[in-house]
């Protein structure tokens, strides 16, 4: 066999593997489930019931002139919730305004004061204090003063928008070291 290479032959090229590539395994045996091209497109069909409260409705409006529709979208809760979202936003720029007054009290003055003084104050519609008091005391007399020192300091406050449902809006907040 002088034909056959042998194993000690060095001019037989070495056999290389190929890196062993990672398989993906299905995780389900099962056979997949046929799906359509494109679903069906629902359409909304009225019910009887509403078409014939519609009708009665439209029926009911004509006899006496009124359009009972209209009455029905009534400005009363829109007007409402406008009321208390300026409510709200003002309620935001008094905060940020009280944020912005500088705050810092003498060390003295922490240091006497227990807990945080709870301030209680009323902003009339002109921006103006009504009342103010301290609704719950830090401890020390002298703190709570100047815990309404603040309050004055920020005061006057922007007029109370007309679209807020009172003529003056009550507030309370913590002023203190705690």
């Amino acid at each position: 066999m002088a034909g056959a290479p042998r194993p000690d032959d060095q001019s037989v090229a070495p056999k290389t593997e190929a890196p062993a590539q990672p398989t993906v395994q299905p995780r389900s045996t099962e056979t997949p489930v046929a799906v359509p091209e494109q679903p069906p497109i629902p359409s909304a069909r009225p019910s009887p019931a509403a078409a014939q409260s519609k009708t009665a409705d439209e029926k009911r409006g004509t006899a006496d002139g009124q359009d009972l529709s209209a009455q029905a979208a009534s400005k009363g809760k829109r007007q409402n919730e406008a009321g208390t979202a300026a409510e709200d936003n003002y309620r935001g720029d008094v905060f940020r305004k009280l944020g912005s007054v500088n705050r810092t009290l003498p060390p003295s003055l922490q240091l006497a004061a227990r807990n945080n003084a709870v301030v209680k104050f009323v902003i009339g519609r002109k921006g103006n204090i009504n009342k103010l008091r301290i609704l719950e005391t830090s401890g020390s007399a002298a703190f709570d003063q100047a815990a309404l020192g603040i309050i004055r300091k920020a005061a006057p406050f922007p007029s109370i928008p007309p679209q807020a449902a009172s003529a003056s809006l009550e507030f309370e907040t913590e002023i203190g070291p705690f």
